[in-house]
């Protein structure tokens, strides 16, 4: 496991003077002209006054640029495409362009809260073996108003490696991480869409992964969305990624159960009606993921168990119209796969998620 150390001053609030910042910021844009604004302001407003802030335009058309300058902040910097190359080339850019020591995404569309980048440097400060942190993410609508849930991630290293089987274990627009590791993992062309997971799967062969049980982000839910725009072709790659980590699993598969597997990550199937043994099909899926990993080790067993306790949930969740909410709890029940969020893993993740899930904490 690399252990790359970062030595931050104890107070948060550095002379912005110094000559490497302690956190750059990237936000890759394209045609955003109407939501920019939003999330540069965001950044702007943070507790944490040491950053620089590079905005990547990647060829935008509209006023994108325009708005970006507008603030007339010294600490934003824009690095531009003369066209359009696509977002892996745009956080590449961004990759290259920043100098702080960590370096915290957010996507152009997204609000970052005024304690996460003061609450992430602390906390990769505070732990030297994490190369990369995320967060809970809350939601807004297009014009900015909250909306009701929040997105859970796993939060231990663990347990994140264990949830990218099934998908993201992170908000990409909530990470940062440790600039020598993140340089060191540039994003990959063939990955135009997803390419966020593809760089979470690599980071965490090597590297430990963790979330924080704080919600620090806003994620803008709108039409104009990648992942309302190109659903095709996110299963096309998430597909072909899941493909091989269920190799080195030891799992056996033909097409049909990599179709479902990539289906378990979601928690609704948007014109995809459940097929009636899906239930069945997820309940030996997912006992034999377990046991095949209990055999190769791919990742800690305790994950494991938790990942596929949760998805469990979520297939059943799926299963409701199609075979209705009381035969969807009986299956969920009757499954020893449901027991394990009632294990230690599942009572720690459960425990520390709580307020937020209930809505104590925002």
């Amino acid at each position: 496991m690399s252990q790359i150390r970062l030595h931050l001053a104890a107070d948060a609030a550095i002379a912005p003077n110094m000559s490497r910042p302690a956190v750059s910021v990237v936000i890759p844009v394209y045609n955003r002209a109407d939501l920019v604004g939003d999330a540069v302001a965001s950044i702007l407003a943070q507790r944490f006054e040491n950053f620089e802030l590079v905005v990547v335009d990647d060829g935008s058309t509209d006023e994108s640029v325009k708005v970006v300058e507008a603030f007339g902040d010294p600490r934003v910097r824009i690095v531009r495409h003369a066209r359009n190359k696509g977002i892996p080339d745009a956080r590449n850019t961004g990759l290259d362009a920043a100098q702080g020591e960590l370096i915290a995404w957010l996507d152009s569309d997204d609000i970052a809260r005024p304690g996460r980048l003061e609450a992430q440097a602390a906390f990769l400060r505070n732990n030297p073996d994490i190369a990369l942190v995320g967060s809970c993410a809350g939601k807004i609508n297009q014009a900015g108003r909250r909306k009701r849930g929040v997105r859970m991630p796993p939060l231990a290293p663990a347990d994140v490696s264990a949830w990218l089987l099934f998908r993201s274990a992170f908000q990409q627009s909530s990470v940062m991480g440790r600039a020598e590791v993140l340089k060191a993992y540039p994003y990959q062309r063939s990955f135009d869409v997803c390419e966020d997971l593809d760089v979470f799967v690599r980071l965490s062969r090597t590297h430990a992964l963790a979330n924080l049980p704080q919600v620090l982000v806003d994620r803008r839910v709108h039409p104009g969305q990648t992942v309302c725009q190109r659903q095709n072709r996110i299963r096309e790659c998430k597909s072909g990624l899941y493909a091989g980590l269920l190799e080195e699993v030891g799992m056996q598969f033909d097409a049909e159960d990599l179709r479902r597997h990539t289906l378990l990550g979601k928690t609704k199937l948007k014109g995809v009606v459940a097929p009636p043994d899906f239930l069945q099909w997820c309940d030996g899926w997912l006992r034999t993921m377990r046991e095949r990993n209990a055999e190769s080790r791919y990742v800690a067993c305790e994950g494991m168990t938790l990942a596929t306790a949760w998805f469990w949930l979520l297939a059943c969740r799926v299963a409701i119209p199609t075979i209705g909410r009381s035969a969807a709890v009986r299956a969920y029940f009757r499954s020893p796969l449901a027991r394990g969020l009632t294990g230690a893993a599942g009572q720690r993740w459960l425990a520390r998620g709580a307020p937020i899930l209930l809505g104590i904490r925002r």
